[in-house]
């Protein structure tokens, strides 16, 4: 639907302007090149006669007439009219692609559409990287959740949003998509779908006339088992898909994120466009197999909370003994940082720089045996365990 259709016609002001006499409409009629006499100045009595009212057109985008959406063409309703633009590389009202994007065309950062089927805050954290730090234009980012509950918090950034998944592949048609739920969206499918799993979106997705590049962080479930959700199985080699698993831990929304792909960053495989994405919101990017996935989440996404735990209780020591707040946090923070810049710089063993950084009888081999006592390692190490285990919990059973 277009937002003229609830009866309030946009044109009807310039219709009614050319219907008056000396109108735009008026000057088209005057053969001459002329402007009109007044009926005084024609010497006639009679009133002037009106010129008819052309019929209101269509209102032209900037790149021709709109064409008007079908099924097979990407289109807009509502409130996402509302937001008007047109994103960077297409034209229309809305943003609205004339047509599809075809085989062989060279997408870009600032020309590709980004889709993400879920609104948590690993999709928050990512959008607000690639707006920030990529500079992507927002109408260029499209965002489904079924409930609708997040959703306003994405329109704040001037996204585009919907509560159909399918939309995202067909009424958007997006290039790049991402998958940002719990693996359990997925394992209902099979669930539900009998002798084959039930569509992901309701429908399997349509035959893109491009390339679909779909990134999965949808733990617990492998390429293969989110495949058979979305893929048509009577017509699987129709489409150009490309389907990766990867990784981002939150810190992506300050463009220091770290990635991981289950394809190596040199390879072919690892697509500009990809490549462009992660480079623009992760300052490390790593190759990491599918099946090792889970467990560089728990460490490497879910291991930014308990660095954050642990960042505050060496703030809070730091507090204790006398450092004002602000001091005692910056502390520990940029402490942090300078020991994970220097291992990977140096490339040694965490505990052999350890031992570096204490001396015979000294305060920091004091300190080290205290946190032993604690058993905080192992509490450190449980805590990645636990992460881990939950990740597959939450595969098979909902929240």
């Amino acid at each position: 639907m277009n937002g003229s259709d609830d009866g309030n016609n946009p044109n009807a002001d310039e219709a009614q302007k050319s219907a008056e006499p000396g109108g735009e409409t008026a000057k088209s009629n005057n053969t001459e090149g002329t402007e009109p006499k007044s009926n005084q100045e024609a010497g006639g009595n009679e009133p002037a006669p009106v010129p008819q009212a052309a019929p209101p057109k269509k209102p032209d985008s900037p790149g021709g007439p709109v064409k008007m959406a079908s099924d097979d063409e990407p289109y807009r309703t509502g409130s996402e009219d509302a937001k008007g633009g047109s994103p960077a590389g297409g034209t229309g009202i809305g943003g609205q692609r004339p047509t599809r994007r075809k085989k062989g065309d060279r997408i870009t950062l600032q020309t590709a559409r980004m889709g993400f089927i879920g609104a948590g805050k690993m999709a928050d954290a990512i959008i607000r990287g690639l707006i920030t730090h990529g500079k992507v234009n927002p109408q260029c980012i499209y965002v489904s959740s079924k409930s609708g509950r997040t959703l306003d918090n994405f329109k704040t950034m001037g996204t585009i949003t919907t509560k159909r998944s399918y939309d995202i592949f067909g009424r958007f048609d997006c290039d790049v998509i991402f998958l940002v739920t719990h693996g359990f969206v997925v394992k209902e499918c099979y669930k539900m779908g009998g002798s084959r799993p039930m569509a992901l979106t309701i429908n399997y997705i349509p035959n893109q006339r491009h390339p679909l590049y779909l990134l999965t962080m949808a733990g617990g479930v492998t390429t293969n088992e989110l495949k058979n959700t979305l893929l048509n199985p009577e017509k699987p080699d129709k489409y150009q898909m490309s389907l990766n698993r990867c990784m981002v831990n939150p810190s992506v929304a300050y463009g220091l994120g770290l990635a991981a792909i289950d394809v190596e960053p040199d390879s072919k495989k690892f697509f500009p466009i990809l490549r462009d994405i992660f480079s623009s919101v992760a300052k490390y990017i790593e190759y990491v197999p599918e099946n090792n996935m889970d467990q560089a989440c728990a460490v490497g996404g879910n291991g930014m909370a308990f660095c954050y735990y642990f960042l505050t209780a060496l703030a809070d020591g730091g507090f204790k003994m006398g450092l004002p707040k602000n001091v005692a946090v910056k502390f520990a923070a940029k402490t942090l940082l300078a020991a994970g810049t220097s291992l990977l710089e140096s490339n040694k063993n965490p505990s052999e720089l350890k031992d570096h950084c204490t001396s015979p009888s000294g305060p920091a081999i004091y300190g080290v045996h205290l946190l032993d006592k604690q058993d905080c390692s192992s509490g450190i190490a449980s805590a990645v365990e636990g992460a881990f285990k939950r990740i597959k919990e939450l595969a098979e059973h909902p929240l």
